[in-house]
């Protein structure tokens, strides 16, 4: 079985692999659609007004925590800011 760990990057593969599979997806690195991604996500959080910065903050909290949690945080209400 794996560990949370390869289980967050076997999910981030396929994230991206999605996005490589997308229109254009293949014409661009690894890197750029990590960056598209990104901004969908961003405005993901805009339009459904969840806090981007909180949730990258949480997640950034929990991998130095070693990867545990994963909801804290990423709920909620943007905030102003």
């Amino acid at each position: 079985m794996a560990t949370g760990g390869d289980e967050r990057v076997a999910r981030a593969e396929e994230a991206l692999r999605a996005y490589a599979l997308s229109e254009g997806g293949w014409r661009r690195s690894p890197g750029q659609n990590l960056q598209e991604l990104l901004l969908d996500l961003m405005q993901w959080c805009d339009a459904t007004q969840h806090g981007f910065e909180r949730a990258l903050t949480a997640a950034r909290e929990a991998r130095q925590a070693g990867g545990a949690g994963g909801d804290n945080g990423g709920d909620g209400q943007a905030s102003a800011g």
